[in-house]
C-alpha cells in the first residue's frame, strides 16, 4: 500500500537482500540457460572466490545465527495404522516434513517443548496418557526447529554454531569496539552457524538413545523425509568470507577446510570431521552471492551408513520436494558487472532440479523466471512438468507497480508455458496447486482468486476469477472441488476528502483506499465449475489483532479427512468499542487463546464443534496503561498454556500446550484426560 520513491536502496528483509528497482529496469529479463560447472583444484575454487564480490557482509565480517525454536505444527493426513491418528499436515503425499509434534504407530506423542528438550508420551490408550521419557537436548549452542519419526527412529532437526577464535593477541589491542568491528568482526558474536541433526532409537519409548549427530556447516534451509531417507539442505558461507582477517586471501594458501563446507559424524561411536571433497562441488557460472546450497542425506535404516554430500556454489530460498526430485529456488538480484548495488533488470528466480533416489542426489537441470516465489507452495511437480508462480514488483515508479506471473517448465527446465499480469498492482498472498490446477490468491484492497486449467502444459488458462473482501494466506483442498482458505477479513478505507496536493499528510498515500485486515477469516469455496468459483461459507472470528500460526505455517492445521474435521490454534483479540469503519486500524485487546475445531461437510458448510482452551481459570491477559494510552498482553505464565498442535488418536482430540496434553471425546468434546508435562530440571550441555 505504501509508495516509495528511491533511487538506490537496499532493504534487507529475513536476512535477504531486497533491492527497489529503478522504473527503467522494470523490464521483461533475459533468461539464460543454467549449467553446473565443475571444479578442478583447491587453488581453482579460490581464485573463483577470491575474484568474487559478495555484497552481503561489506566491511563487517560477521555471520550469526540468533534463531529459535521455529513455530512448527501439526496438521493431517488419515492413514491405516495399528492405531488410527493424524499425522502432519505436508504439500506432497509421502513427503514428510519436520513438525514440532510427531506420533507413532503405536499412539506415543513425541514432543518437541521449551527448554531443548523432547517429551514422550503414551497416548493411548486415552486413559493410560502418561509421560514415559524426556530426552534433553543440547542447551548451549542448538536450537532445534523440529522433529522426524521414522520406523522407531527419532530425528531432531536444528541450528547449532561454532564460534570461531579471534587472531592471537586481538582481544588485548586498545582498538575500540567500532574499529574491532571494522577489522573483521567483534568477536563475541563470531560464529560459523551450522545444522545439526540427531538421531534417537525409540524402539523402547522409555529408554531412548542416541545413535548419531550429524552438523553440517551451514544455516538450516529445509528438509524432507522420503522412504528411508532424510533429506535436509543447509545455506553456508565459505569462511573465507566470514574471518576475512583469519584466513589467507591468496589463493595460493587458501586452505581447504577455510572454502569448503565441513561435515562431523558421530557414526560408529566415534565423531569424525572432514571437508567436503572438490568432486562434490560444483558451481553456476552467474552465481550472485558465494552461498555454498549443501543437500545432504541420511540412511535411517542404516544409521552405519556414511552421510551423502553434495554442494552447489550459488544462493537457496525455498524447497518443494516430490517423491523423485528437490527444487531449490533462489532470488537472483542482477547486478551490474561492475559490482554496485543497482539491478540492471528485474529480479528473477533460478530453479535447481536434484534428482533423489535412495539417498542419492544428482543435478538434473536448471531453468530461470521472472519474479520471486512466496512459499513453498508456489512450487509444484506433475508428471514431466514443475509449475511456479512469482510476483514481480517495482517499489522506485512510486506507483508499488507489480504483477503476477505462473510459469510452466518441462523436465529440462525450460519454460514451455506461463500467464502474465495476474493480479497487477497485486502481490501474491497464496498459491495451491491440485493436479491440473491452480489457485493463486492475490490482494490488494480485495482476494481476487484465479482459478487456473494446467491440463495443456503449453498453453495455461484463467479460467475464472472471484473477487471477495480480505485475503487467504493458506489454502487446503478437502476434495477435488472444494478448499479452504485461512486469512484475515479486510476493511476498506477511503478518505472522503484528500489533498493530492499536500507534500506530506497522513492520508496520501490512501488516495486510492486502503485495506486493513481485521479478523481470522476461514472460507470454504466450490470451485467444481472454474470459470465460475465461489465462496459458499465463511466465518471470521475475532477483530484487528487476532491471529494464528495457521497463517504462515500449514503444519498448524489439525486436517481430518476420515472424521471430516479441522483445526487450528486461534489467539483471539476483540475491540472494547464498536468497530468504527472511520477508524478500521484500531486493534482488538486479547481475550482467548486455543483451538478452534470445525466440521466441514461440502453440501452444509462450515460448523463450529467445540473451542478448546487450557488457560487456567482467573489467569487473564495484563494490562499496562501510559496516560491515555493502555495495551493487553499474555504473559509467560499464560502462554505456556497456549495450545499450539492438536491432532487425533483413535476418537480422541489431542489438544497440546508446552505444559500440558489435554484428551477430549470426539462425540461430545468432553474432556477425557489431562496431563501435566514434567520436563527435567538439567538439560545436557
Amino acid at each position: 500500500m505504501l509508495r516509495f520513491t528511491c533511487q538506490r536502496t537496499l532493504f534487507l528483509i529475513g536476512g535477504l537482500s531486497l533491492i527497489c528497482l529503478s522504473e527503467s529496469s522494470f523490464a521483461v529479463a533475459k533468461v539464460k540457460k543454467i549449467q553446473p560447472q565443475k571444479i578442478t583444484s583447491t587453488f581453482a575454487l579460490a581464485n573463483l572466490l577470491k575474484k568474487h564480490k559478495t555484497n552481503r557482509f561489506g566491511r563487517i565480517g560477521i555471520a550469526y545465527s540468533n534463531t529459535g525454536v521455529v513455530a512448527m505444527a501439526d496438521g493431517a493426513v488419515a492413514k491405516s495404522a495399528s492405531v488410527s491418528h493424524t499425522d502432519t499436515n505436508v504439500q506432497v503425499a509421502g513427503v514428510d516434513e519436520s513438525d514440532r509434534v510427531k506420533v507413532d504407530d503405536s499412539g506415543y506423542i513425541y514432543q518437541l517443548v521449551n527448554n531443548n528438550q523432547v517429551i514422550i508420551t503414551k497416548a493411548y490408550p486415552a486413559t493410560e496418557l502418561s509421560q514415559s521419557a524426556v530426552i534433553a537436548l543440547p542447551q548451549d549452542n542448538f536450537s532445534p526447529t523440529g522433529l522426524y519419526f521414522q520406523k522407531g527412529k527419532l530425528i531432531v532437526i536444528g541450528n547449532t554454531w561454532q564460534d570461531l577464535s579471534p587472531p592471537v593477541g586481538f582481544e588485548n589491542t586498545s582498538l575500540s569496539l567500532t574499529a574491532k568491528m571494522a577489522y573483521g568482526g567483534w568477536w563475541g558474536y563470531m560464529r560459523n552457524t551450522q545444522t545439526r541433526t540427531l538421531v534417537y532409537d525409540v524402539s523402547d519409548q522409555t529408554q531412548p538413545k542416541q545413535i548419531r549427530d550429524v552438523v553440517v556447516d551451514g544455516d538450516y534451509l529445509d528438509s524432507r523425509c522420503v522412504d528411508n531417507y532424510l533429506y535436509f539442505i543447509t545455506r553456508s558461507y565459505p569462511r573465507y568470507y566470514l574471518a576475512p582477517n583469519m584466513v589467507s586471501t591468496i589463493p595460493w594458501f587458501m586452505k581447504s577446510k577455510d572454502i569448503l563446507p565441513s561435515i562431523s559424524d558421530s557414526k560408529a561411536g566415534k565423531t569424525i570431521t572432514k571437508t567436503m571433497a572438490i568432486k562434490d562441488v560444483v558451481y553456476f557460472p552467474d552465481f550472485v552471492e558465494p552461498d555454498y546450497v549443501v543437500v545432504a542425506s541420511i540412511d535411517l535404516e542404516q544409521p552405519q551408513k556414511e552421510v551423502v554430500t553434495k554442494a552447489y556454489l550459488g544462493a537457496g530460498d525455498l524447497v518443494y520436494a516430490s517423491h523423485e526430485n528437490l527444487y531449490l529456488s533462489a532470488s537472483k538480484y542482477n547486478f551490474g558487472a561492475d559490482g554496485d548495488s543497482v539491478p540492471q533488470n528485474v529480479m528473477t528466480t533460478q530453479i535447481f532440479k536434484i534428482g533423489i533416489d535412495a539417498g542419492q542426489m544428482n543435478f538434473t537441470a536448471a531453468g530461470e523466471v521472472n519474479g520471486t516465489a512466496l512459499n513453498q507452495f508456489s512450487m509444484y511437480e506433475q508428471g514431466d512438468y514443475f509449475r511456479i508462480a512469482t510476483t514481480t514488483r517495482s517499489w522506485f515508479s512510486g506507483t508499488n507497480e507489480s504483477y503476477s506471473s505462473l510459469f510452466v517448465l518441462n523436465k529440462d527446465m525450460k519454460t514451455v508455458g506461463k500467464i502474465d499480469k495476474l493480479g497487477e498492482g497485486e502481490n501474491i498472498y497464496a498459491t495451491r496447486f491440485m493436479g491440473n490446477r491452480c489457485y493463486i490468491v492475490t490482494f490488494k484492497l480485495t482476494d481476487p482468486l484465479f482459478a487456473i486449467d494446467l491440463s495443456t502444459p503449453e498453453n495455461p488458462v484463467v479460467m475464472g476469477e472471484l473477487k471477495i473482501p480480505g485475503y487467504s494466506n493458506y489454502l487446503h483442498p478437502i476434495d477435488e472441488t472444494h478448499l479452504i482458505g485461512f486469512g484475515k477479513e479486510a476493511a476498506i478505507y477511503q478518505p472522503e476528502k484528500i489533498n493530492v496536493d499536500a507534500p506530506s499528510t497522513d492520508t496520501w498515500w490512501w488516495t486510492e483506499g486502503s485495506a486493513f485486515y481485521q479478523g481470522l477469516k476461514v472460507a470454504l469455496f466450490d470451485v467444481a465449475d472454474m470459470k465460475n468459483p465461489k465462496q459458499i461459507d465463511s466465518v471470521t472470528i475475532g477483530d484487528r489483532g487476532t491471529d494464528s500460526p495457521i497463517l504462515w505455517d500449514h503444519k498448524a492445521l489439525y486436517w481430518d479427512a476420515q472424521k471430516h474435521l479441522f483445526g487450528f490454534p486461534v489467539q483471539e483479540s476483540h475491540l472494547t468499542q464498536p468497530f468504527d469503519s472511520q477508524k478500521p486500524w484500531n486493534y482488538g485487546q486479547p481475550t482467548y487463546q486455543g483451538a478452534y475445531v470445525y466440521e466441514v461437510i461440502p453440501d452444509k458448510g462450515l460448523s463450529l464443534k467445540a473451542k478448546l482452551s487450557q488457560i487456567p481459570d482467573g489467569m487473564t491477559p495484563k494490562t499496562e496503561t501510559y496516560g491515555n494510552y493502555s495495551y493487553s498482553y499474555w504473559e509467560s505464565d499464560a502462554t505456556n498454556y497456549f495450545i499450539d498442535r492438536i491432532l487425533r488418536v483413535e476418537d480422541n482430540l489431542y489438544a497440546l500446550s508446552n505444559n500440558q496434553i489435554n484428551i477430549y471425546d470426539l462425540n461430545n468434546y468432553k474432556e477425557t484426560n489431562k496431563l501435566v508435562l514434567k520436563p527435567q530440571v538439567n538439560s545436557q550441555k
